[in-house]
């Protein structure tokens, strides 16, 4: 696999987007959140949102679009994407949340009528490292991905969620689908020809098979927890469609626009007055977790998101890996647009 250094990465990145109209700073949000995607090893939801918003500007996303804010409270807001890319309206609900959650606590924004924000957790690990806990949720509401506990018919996309929060070193930061699995992986696993390692797909005539290529081709997916569980992931997906009814969106609806809507949750640690005991508690139980024993053929036990985070810490040193596929989309994104091409190492 090609691998490529991670600054030059970001300089890809904010090239590009700054070629598509994008102002220094969102390019630079944008980039970074990518970066540190794809330098954790997730191939599906890094730099592959650089290739998915160059191919949306004309279309979907205008770079010139501003998110509106359309209601505000103390402790909650609600703002349109109108036309902005979805780490753009994401930026402005970070900076929203984290703002009122200093004043009040907590804090709650929801966001309607964007696009893909790709990798969530990228997002969230900053807020964690400052002292705030962290929740983020999303839908895509055209997505036929994920059916409902007892059925076979998709009714849902993967609908993610992502959770953040701070310990006495690096923040707990885990980030997956409510489905088996993401459509990413989905379709990674299809190109390969490779099977998941259990049957979490439906086939068009509702037979459970363990063939990715069965979603794809008009099936489903079981929600997360299986064939014996699934009721957990599926209440989870709901429960985000219902986060997306109160933003203003749209439930699933295969007959409406492709759109992204997310619901950010954050608490500020210091608000409680005790965030030297949580750091001392989070030593203690990571340390515990840490030395419990592994199973047969498991090397230790990990944090959530600790293998994400160590990754992407060695790859800022020691390249990030780049699949052929995406490195040719990107380049393909530049050659379009006039910008300097992405060089992977020899």
């Amino acid at each position: 696999m090609p691998r490529v250094q991670y600054n030059d990465l970001i300089d890809f990145g904010y090239r590009l987007l700054s070629k598509l109209g994008f102002a220094e700073d969102d390019s630079l949000y944008i980039t970074e959140n990518a970066a540190f995607t794809q330098a954790g090893g997730v191939q599906t939801h890094g730099a592959v949102l650089l290739a998915n918003i160059e191919s949306q500007c004309g279309s979907s996303i205008d770079p010139k679009h501003r998110p509106k804010v359309e209601r505000e409270q103390a402790g909650m807001a609600l703002i349109d994407g109108q036309g902005a890319a979805g780490p753009v309206c994401m930026r402005l609900a970070v900076e929203l949340a984290t703002r009122k959650a200093r004043e009040t606590g907590v804090a709650v924004v929801s966001v309607r009528n964007t696009t893909w924000i790709a990798g969530l957790g990228a997002y969230l690990a900053p807020l964690a490292r400052e002292g705030f806990f962290a929740q983020l949720l999303a839908q895509s509401s055209k997505c036929l991905d994920a059916a409902p506990a007892g059925g076979v018919d998709a009714c849902f996309s993967t609908n993610p969620m992502a959770i953040a929060f701070p310990t006495d070193a690096d923040p707990v930061v885990a980030d997956f689908s409510t489905a088996a699995m993401s459509m990413g992986k989905a379709n990674t696993l299809a190109k390969a020809g490779r099977k998941s390692n259990q049957p979490v797909f439906f086939t068009k005539a509702g037979e459970l098979t363990d063939d990715p290529k069965a979603v794809i081709d008009g099936g489903a997916m079981l929600p997360a927890g299986g064939d014996f569980d699934g009721h957990k992931g599926y209440a989870l997906a709901f429960w985000i469609e219902a986060l997306t009814a109160m933003a203003g969106g749209s439930c699933n609806n295969p007959a409406g626009e492709q759109r992204q809507s997310f619901t950010l949750i954050v608490i500020w640690g210091e608000a409680f007055g005790n965030m030297d005991w949580v750091r001392s508690e989070m030593h203690r139980m990571t340390a515990r977790i840490h030395a419990t024993r592994p199973r047969p053929g498991v090397k230790s036990v990990r944090l959530p998101g600790e293998r994400l985070q160590t990754q992407a810490a060695r790859s800022r040193t020691e390249g990030v890996d780049i699949a052929d596929s995406l490195l040719a989309t990107l380049n393909a994104a530049a050659e379009r647009r006039g910008v300097k091409p992405l060089a992977a190492e020899a």
